[in-house]
């Protein structure tokens, strides 16, 4: 997949994830599709196309989203940063692997959301529904995540072929 595809799949996420991920009451809480994008990309992608990708990312939503400037961009980069190590340490093809990287991501996600919030805010915003949502992400995240990150990766594989064929 070229670059520009992945910018597209990028601009594609982001606003299904800000504007139509809610707006549908099924599917809030469900899985942080960004947040298996840029599992993917620090796991699969080259580290500074994977790093130029959530830049991109990080300053979509933190231009979106309103809230801290330059908070989901910490997030996201230092994702990236914090998985280029277990690159060539773990098998990235096991199931578990992917489980326990997303699921670190996850808490590491809204860990920094609550200290962002707690900062804005000047007071401690928790509540049993902001932590059952919590819940809620981590475990469709855990079960759909390592799915959404074979078939990112299935699908740059597919067209790397096609681009090379031609």
């Amino acid at each position: 997949m070229n670059p520009m595809a992945r910018i597209g799949l990028i601009l594609f996420l982001v606003i299904f994830q800000t504007t139509i991920y809610y707006a549908i009451p099924a599917l809030n809480h469900f899985v942080d599709l960004l947040i298996t994008f840029a599992i993917y990309a620090g796991l699969f992608l080259p580290f500074l196309e994977s790093i130029v990708l959530i830049l991109v990312l990080g300053a979509l939503m933190d231009s979106i989203t309103g809230g801290l400037f330059g908070l989901y961009l910490s997030i996201y980069f230092w994702i990236i940063v914090g998985l280029r190590p277990f690159v060539t340490l773990l098998n990235l093809k096991n199931t578990h692997t992917l489980w326990l990287l997303l699921g670190i991501a996850i808490g590491f996600k809204n860990l920094m959301l609550f200290i962002g919030t707690v900062a804005l805010k000047q007071e401690i915003v928790f509540s049993s529904e902001s932590f059952r949502a919590m819940a809620y992400q981590l475990f469709w995240t855990l079960a759909l995540g390592p799915f959404l990150i074979r078939l990112l990766n299935a699908m740059d594989s597919h067209f790397k072929v096609n681009a090379q064929s031609k």
